[in-house]
């Protein structure tokens, strides 16, 4: 009994990384990204919010969020080919340790053009989502 609670203990971590990332077609309300990566989804409606589904970058409506850290300083780059404006919210883990607070919100025109927006410091691991905006009027602040 006691081998199977150490091995119990020992797999869980494992287990509990591999559900970070859902399932292929899973819409999600919010996508987490380190420094180097970058995501590309469009969006569709929820209950009261906004979801975000896993997209390639040249899909019709498709917002690709990157995100980059150079010399100390967090870059996010944003494009919308969604053809209304839109804005999301943006969670930072600077610590690491999965704490994450409000760093602000990025305006995204839906037209094409690419948004950028810096932090003078490293924000770690980012959380992006809570899409405001949209034809259905999602999230309306």
């Amino acid at each position: 009994m006691r081998k199977l609670i150490i091995a119990a203990l020992f797999l869980a971590p494992a287990a509990l990384a591999a559900q970070t990332e859902p399932p292929p077609g899973t819409d999600v309300e919010r996508i987490g990204l380190q420094p180097g990566e970058s995501a590309s989804f469009t969006l569709a409606s929820g209950n009261t919010h906004q979801l975000l589904h896993r997209a390639p970058a040249n899909a019709r409506g498709a917002i690709t969020v990157s995100y980059s850290v150079a010399g100390g300083q967090s870059t996010i780059s944003a494009v919308s080919h969604t053809g209304y404006a839109t804005s999301f919210s943006v969670l930072a883990d600077p610590n690491g340790n999965g704490g994450y607070v409000p760093e602000g919100s990025i305006d995204l025109p839906g037209d094409g053009r690419t948004v950028t927006r810096s932090w003078p410091m490293a924000l770690g691991a980012i959380n992006v989502g809570h899409f405001v905006g949209g034809p259905r009027g999602m999230n309306r602040q």
